[in-house]
């Protein structure tokens, strides 16, 4: 679906002229905010009917854990420069 609606939306660019700024364009992309460029790794894989997209994973523990971290230690450093201690 998302390679037929981007094929689509360059059909209408490069063969009929029209803007990507325009509504019929910005109709069949903004939905899913697609961009009308063809990814070569997307039309390789196709042939093979995989989809690397589905390998992409985020790896939310691991920035939650580096924003809980950052939030404990810009609270220590007051306390531990309240009590006195240097930085030598």
């Amino acid at each position: 679906m998302r390679r037929e609606k981007i094929s689509k939306a360059c059909k209408y660019i490069f063969k009929h002229g029209v803007g990507i700024d325009s509504q019929g364009v910005k109709k069949i992309l903004c939905s899913e905010s697609l961009v009308p460029t063809h990814n070569a790794f997307s039309d390789w894989f196709a042939e093979h009917t995989f989809s690397y997209l589905s390998t992409l994973v985020v790896d939310l523990l691991h920035k939650f854990e580096l924003g809980v971290w950052k939030a404990v230690f810009m609270h220590l450093m007051p306390i531990l420069f309240a009590h006195g201690g240097t930085s030598a």
